[in-house]
């Protein structure tokens, strides 16, 4: 009977914990290097772009520059979390984003 359950506890449970160990792992990160890297980024824009003239800057604002920067800084966070995705499972991509 114990002989049964180690076997099922070392064929089935193991692997189990440990991809869902490895999945937790990774995604954690993941999601804490994309957040610090996106932040540092974002705020040395924000630095750059304050230290402007205030006629710049409502130039800036009217054509809508914030918006299209965090549109830019949203689909490089997206490819990344897509590129790890598809490092995760260990599949093939069915389809290519290109730039």
């Amino acid at each position: 009977m114990f002989y049964h359950l180690a076997i099922l506890f070392s064929v089935i449970v193991v692997p189990i914990v440990t991809k869902l160990l490895k999945a937790l792992g990774i995604g954690v990160v993941s999601y804490i290097g994309i957040n610090q890297v996106m932040g540092q980024a974002a705020g040395y824009i924000e630095s750059q772009l304050g230290g402007t003239t205030a006629m710049m800057q409502s130039m800036l604002g009217v054509a809508k520059v914030d918006i299209a920067i965090n549109i830019y800084l949203a689909a490089i966070t997206t490819r990344m979390v897509l590129s790890g995705m598809n490092k995760l499972t260990g599949r093939k991509k069915d389809f290519v984003l290109k730039a």
